[in-house]
């Protein structure tokens, strides 16, 4: 029991998915992530592009990246360790954006 409330409280929490493979998670540490299962490490730069207008100065402003792991597939969030509550407010923006986007 002790050890499934732990892991309950560690799994990340879906928020929203859209039909194009975006979901917005809450994640461990509380923070926002928008994240596309269905997209690998080469769409990164694609995905950039797509952000680079409309977010790229609010994203070096709250130190908001793109990247991917082999769990979550391409990935945007908050920088580790930092605590800007503007970042989740931009990472919702950003996935309210993207789940509109044809991938």
């Amino acid at each position: 029991m002790f050890f499934s409330k732990i892991d309950h409280k560690l799994k990340p929490a879906m928020i929203s998915r859209s039909a194009n493979g975006w979901e917005l998670i809450r994640i461990s540490n509380k923070r926002l992530s928008c994240d596309n299962q269905k997209l690998s490490a080469d769409d990164i730069r694609r995905i950039e592009d797509i952000l680079k207008d409309k977010f790229e100065k609010k994203m070096e402003k709250r130190n908001v990246y793109v990247s991917n792991d082999s769990f979550s597939g391409v990935f945007i969030m908050q920088m580790p360790g930092r605590k800007f509550p503007k970042a989740d407010r931009l990472i919702k923006e950003i996935y309210e954006y993207l789940k509109d986007t044809d991938m």
